[in-house]
């Protein structure tokens, strides 16, 4: 008699704490659950805010406008990568009078260090492909990226080198027009 209140005393002591162990587990998980919703829930709050944002801008400026930036912005970019990529004797002074125009001073001081084209290899920018980061346009800076393929030739050798190219460029827009200010290699220093 003693081994069966014995066994039925670990029968039911076997019970209880199984028990408490899927009543831990689920718990457990339940408050698991309950931190993935609440960070939902921010996550949900925090894209209500740019929402209501957007939908402020949109009022304040109409979408012809935006529109409008933007491809002043997409113009600006495609000059800036033809004049600053793309190099030969015969445009060199023509490329560096529309460089004053679509970058900053000390960008075209570093394109454009010498009154005249020294170089002995000429080279052309071929499938341009431009990337606005969203958002930026109604903004006076803007966030794009550029990748195109970029070919080198030399004059002297005949030979002909492609590398395709991945740039992050940053543009500031003064007194109604969009200019160049800096520029990084995606590759070299990755993006910030």
């Amino acid at each position: 008699m003693k081994r069966r209140v014995l066994f039925g005393v670990f029968v039911a002591l076997l019970i209880i704490l199984t028990s408490m162990n899927i009543y831990a587990a689920l718990t457990i998980a339940n408050d698991d659950l309950q931190k993935e919703v609440q960070q939902l829930e921010e996550k949900n709050a925090t894209i209500m805010e740019e929402k209501t944002e957007l939908k402020k801008t949109l009022q304040k400026q109409k979408p012809a406008d935006i529109q409008a930036r933007y491809n002043a912005l997409v113009n600006q970019v495609t000059t800036f990568i033809k004049v600053s990529f793309q190099q030969d004797k015969e445009t060199y002074q023509e490329r560096k009078g529309k460089a004053k125009e679509v970058m900053s001073n000390d960008l075209a001081a570093t394109f454009f260090p010498t009154d005249t084209y020294k170089g002995d290899r000429k080279t052309e920018v071929e499938e341009v492909e431009i990337y606005i980061k969203t958002g930026n346009l109604t903004n006076n800076q803007a966030s794009v990226f550029v990748q195109f393929k970029h070919t080198l030739f030399s004059l002297q050798s005949d030979q002909k080198q492609v590398s395709p190219v991945f740039l992050h460029i940053k543009v500031h827009r003064e007194d109604g027009h969009w200019k160049i200010t800096d520029f990084q290699d995606v590759e070299e220093g990755g993006y910030s």
